[in-house]
């Protein structure tokens, strides 16, 4: 297993706590660190793009293939592995895949495949 980078990304919207969501995403992924951008929803409301790019990511990778029994359910695209995650299933400290809107969007490239 080798991973040559994962993108986790966040919207946090203004009916969240921000401290709340990137704790969510630290006691999932540890320490990692986070870029947090401001934009304006379209009501004027604060919307937050949280994101963090790790290179050495194998860590990451691991704790996604043990969680998932080996069998990552991520949609593969050009080298790259698409996962979404729901996000209140992780403050629960669940993984679990997801098809709506409320995520934790990970993008993964790796070497080989996903649980090699």
């Amino acid at each position: 297993m080798q991973c040559r980078y994962v993108e986790i990304s966040v919207i946090i919207h203004s009916t969240e706590s921000v401290d709340a969501v990137l704790g969510i995403l630290r006691n999932a992924f540890g320490d990692i660190p986070i870029v947090v951008e401001i934009y304006e929803g379209h009501y004027g409301n604060p919307i937050y793009l949280a994101t963090s790019y790790l290179e050495n990511c194998d860590y990451v990778l691991k704790k996604l293939c043990e969680q998932f029994g080996g069998n990552i359910p991520a949609s593969p695209g050009d080298g790259v592995y698409y996962l979404r995650l729901d996000k209140q299933a992780l403050a629960a400290g669940r993984f679990v895949a997801a098809n709506h809107d409320d995520v934790v969007r990970l993008k993964i490239r790796v070497k080989n495949g996903l649980c090699d």
